[in-house]
């Protein structure tokens, strides 16, 4: 693929691209809604990834070609604003906006993206974008920046350029993912540890689900349920409670007859999740996938009655994984309102699990859903050519 997306690069800009870089997509396994509540995650970067190759102009043009729209973007530096038609292009413009911010001395560009993160699937191909680019510039310009910079870079570009108010989550886990393991971070402190997550040896498979649901995160729901979460918090602080960490699942309980219902409710989810992630670490440092998918299940439960973000197309997943005998776990994973979700399955069953989703799927007359066999890759990455 690399020999190719060059060979397209110099037919296009009839130069050579003097970095190539790429970034993965990501699963989170489990910790949804808690990254930006600065709480605990345990995402997984995945094999699909995102491409990104540059070379430097003479003047202060940007042209950027997105190979998977045969479509083209072009501004002049510094970056003035978002495209409203080619919306693609804000994630970049973001970046170069934000290294502006920081008084970095960028060139016009020529730009070259192909992406085999699908989109708007909770699969994180913003992030991967941001963080390709990023780590591609960083290449090119010899700018030192460091892998967590990269992520905070990324996630700058998405909430104060793009408008999607998201944690720093998935521009992490695309920097720092390793193959075959997930990283257990903490939001608040972004201390990390790589978790073993071997699936293969233990005859399991990750499925990927998309319910092929779209969802739009600027100025949707998503932004909504943060704001519902701080105003939970800012309840608890009354009562000398400072974080959603400080708290257990026990004593948050105990807050219900304080608490407008569906702040309670808010506040329950992230408490929980917290929760499981830190079973979830442990249930895979001692191989055992049997807890880890149980923590999955409950997971989604509480996204789905508690912080209210799944539809019953991912609902659907759920109930099918609580069904099929050898599915140890299955929730939403991402944001939510649509897009996708995880199920872990002996792999001798996997297309009897798929076609069991399908069918169940046309019964309720949703949209054809889309699986993924993934496995767990290597984060970003760029190489000067």
């Amino acid at each position: 693929m690399e020999k190719k997306l060059i060979a397209d690069f110099k037919k296009r800009f009839k130069v050579k691209p003097k970095v190539v870089a790429s970034a993965p997509g990501r699963i989170n396994i489990i910790g949804e809604h808690t990254d930006y509540n600065n709480g605990f995650v345990l995402p997984a970067a995945i094999d699909r990834r995102i491409n990104f190759l540059a070379s430097s102009r003479a003047d202060d043009k940007v042209v950027i070609r997105a190979e998977n729209f045969e479509e083209e973007d072009s501004f002049n530096l510094p970056v003035s604003g978002k495209s409203e038609t080619k919306k693609w292009s804000n994630y970049i413009r973001g970046v170069l906006w934000v290294l502006k911010t920081r008084g970095e001395k960028i060139s016009g560009l020529n730009i070259l993206i192909y992406g085999e993160v699908p989109l708007e699937a909770g699969l994180s191909s913003s992030a991967a974008l941001e963080v390709s680019c990023i780590t591609g510039l960083n290449s090119l310009y010899h700018m030192g920046f460091s892998p967590e910079e990269i992520a905070k870079i990324g996630q700058k570009a998405e909430n104060d350029f793009v408008g999607v108010k998201c944690g720093l989550m998935d521009q992490f886990i695309s920097v720092f993912g390793q193959k075959d393991s997930a990283v257990f971070l903490d939001c608040l402190t972004l201390e990390y540890k790589i978790i073993p997550f071997e699936l293969k040896s233990r005859g399991l498979r990750i499925i990927i689900y998309n319910t092929r649901v779209k969802r739009k995160l600027a100025g949707s729901e998503y932004n909504k349920r943060r704001s519902e979460a701080n105003s939970a918090l800012d309840e608890l602080k009354k009562n000398g409670i400072q974080s959603f960490r400080d708290i257990s699942v026990v004593e948050i309980e105990k807050r219900k007859k304080n608490m407008e219902e569906k702040l309670f409710k808010r506040a329950k989810h992230v408490v929980s999740e917290n929760y499981r992630v830190k079973k979830a670490v442990e249930a895979l440092n001692n191989n055992d996938f049997i807890q880890l998918g149980k923590l999955l299940f409950f997971s989604h439960k509480s996204l789905r009655d508690d912080y209210q973000v799944s539809c019953p197309e991912l609902n659907l997943l759920y109930e099918c994984g609580r069904r099929f005998p050898t599915c140890l776990g299955a929730r939403m994973t991402g944001a939510g309102f649509g897009g996708s979700g995880i199920a872990i399955v002996r792999e001798e069953t996997k297309n009897s699990f798929k076609d069991l989703v399908l069918k169940e799927a046309d019964k309720k007359g949703f949209v054809k859903p889309e699986f993924y066999d993934v496995e767990i890759g290597e984060g970003a990455r760029a190489v000067q050519t």
